[in-house]
């Protein structure tokens, strides 16, 4: 949102420069010159743009795999405490199978 508002904000403040830069004729080359500057800004804050989203995806993925190797985790540890109570219960029972 912020890099959108600041593509808008250099755009606009081009537009501005430009209009203001290209009323005389005598500066013509001052005018061609802020287009260039703004053309570099603009090019600028696009590739910004582009390595905060590429940022945010690997964090994102980085968070979903670290979240599905908890769950995988959490699966593996009650499935333990499972097996763990079905031989204590087999061996107060005083089965000979105590496994589970």
């Amino acid at each position: 949102m912020k890099t959108t508002k600041h593509i808008l904000t250099l755009v606009f403040i081009g537009l501005f420069s430009l209009l203001l830069t290209a009323c005389s004729e005598e500066k013509k080359e001052q005018a061609e010159e802020s287009l260039s500057d703004f053309k570099k800004a603009a090019s600028q804050a696009m590739d910004d743009a582009k390595d905060a989203a590429s940022d945010a995806a690997d964090k994102a993925k980085d968070m979903a795999e670290d979240a599905a190797d908890k769950a995988e985790e959490m699966a593996d540890d009650a499935g333990d405490a499972l097996e763990d109570a079905c031989e204590d219960a087999k061996e107060k029972m005083d089965l000979k199978d105590k496994d589970c």
